[in-house]
């Protein structure tokens, strides 16, 4: 549960592209958040342990996993501290909220079977065979972690990465 901004992340640039996530599922936008729209406070209700990576309604990181994307992708990237509290609002450490922000249309159009409604890309039907999302090598240049503007789901990383 996030506490903060009641609204919902806001973005600063949503000047429309073609793509998807600018309106709804602003968090997988791969645009940079307006810092007053990132919640603060996350109320954390299970007893595991945090990963490095967690994500529900936004992405947070561990400082390691941070300083991890900040060696591979410096300056890139929005970060920002967020507090994590249990049910009873004792505090379970601070952790980065990260907003990836390269937006770009990375998907290879003719080596993949996923078509595109012009806005959204949809699986392919089965007779095309099982799902294959083949990314183009140009289109991503020198990215590392991006979200296609196809895509508001999915958070995205080269194999470097």
């Amino acid at each position: 549960m996030l506490e903060g901004n009641a609204d919902g992340l806001e973005l600063v640039d949503t000047t429309l592209d073609g793509g998807v996530g600018l309106r709804h599922g602003r968090a997988f936008s791969g645009r940079r958040a307006v810092a007053e729209s990132i919640p603060s406070i996350i109320r954390w209700t299970s007893k595991r342990r945090f990963l490095d990576y967690e994500t529900s309604i936004v992405k947070t990181v561990s400082e390691r996993l941070r300083t991890l994307i900040e060696e591979i992708e410096p300056g890139v990237h929005q970060f920002q501290n967020v507090e994590y509290v249990s049910k009873d609002g004792n505090s379970l450490g601070s952790r980065s909220f990260w907003q990836i922000c390269n937006r770009i249309d990375s998907i290879h159009r003719t080596e993949g079977n996923w078509t595109f409604n012009g806005v959204n890309r949809e699986p392919p039907p089965k007779s095309l065979g099982p799902p294959r999302l083949v990314f183009d090598i140009e289109k991503t240049g020198t990215a590392e972690f991006w979200h296609d503007k196809h895509d508001s789901a999915e958070t995205i990383m080269s194999d470097h990465a």
